[in-house]
């Protein structure tokens, strides 16, 4: 079987899949924008824009967005949305040790026998989720940003559960400018964070943040 570029195929499957916004909602045609390493189709109509993106990598999870929201905010339980991430995971693992060239091969292989089916499963999710709520289309994001604001507190509470459970010690210091903290480094232990300082003689201002964001005082050294 021939194969083809995988930058075309997933340019021919969103042209075809997401067709329905053109026809049925009045988007403008789709518009490639390269940014980086990130390629993007954009398409809008008179009240919101879609951007759907990837990374110039087999490897990359695809993208899409609704003006600023994530469309998979719609249905944060979708089941073939998490069956997608958690697939793209495991389908491109490499094997140990594997050489690079090899790895390279290894992912373009994978893509070819599942990652194409499995970008195409997801993208028809995506455009089924909707037009289960089509009126996104009108500007209406009450549900975008509702969900939205849950998965910012959910990750949040993931991020601070992380730093308790490895006891992360947090270093904010001036660096740009006098009026705030505008820089950090984080630390697993206090020594680590003294002798930062002793290395970076230039930071004369700073606060240090426990596991719990609570600030405390570093013992003094002679």
């Amino acid at each position: 079987m021939e194969e083809t570029n995988f930058y075309e195929d997933i340019k021919e499957i969103v042209n075809t899949i997401f067709a329905f916004l053109q026809s049925d909602f009045g988007f403008s045609n789709f518009q490639e924008n390269q940014l980086a390493y990130e390629m993007h189709f954009e398409a809008k109509n008179d009240r919101v824009s879609i951007d759907i993106w990837f990374e110039a990598i087999v490897t990359t999870p695809i993208w899409i967005k609704i003006n600023n929201y994530y469309v998979t905010s719609l249905e944060l339980e979708n089941e073939i949305v998490q069956y997608y991430h958690k697939q793209i995971d495991e389908l491109y693992e490499p094997e140990p040790n594997e050489a690079k060239n090899k790895c390279f091969q290894f992912e373009f292989s994978q893509y070819y026998k599942h990652g194409k089916t499995l970008n195409t499963l997801y993208l028809n999710e995506i455009a089924n989720i909707l037009r289960r709520h089509s009126s996104v289309f009108k500007g209406d994001f009450e549900l975008l940003e509702a969900n939205s604001l849950i998965l910012d507190a959910d990750y949040k509470k993931k991020i601070a559960q992380e730093r308790i459970d490895k006891g992360t010690y947090t270093l904010e210091f001036q660096l740009l400018c006098d009026d705030d903290y505008d820089m950090y480094a984080e630390f697993e232990c206090i020594e680590e964070i003294i002798a930062y300082l002793k290395k970076e003689p230039d930071i004369k201002v700073y606060r240090v943040l426990d596991c719990y964001m609570n600030e405390i005082s570093l013992p003094k050294t002679h």
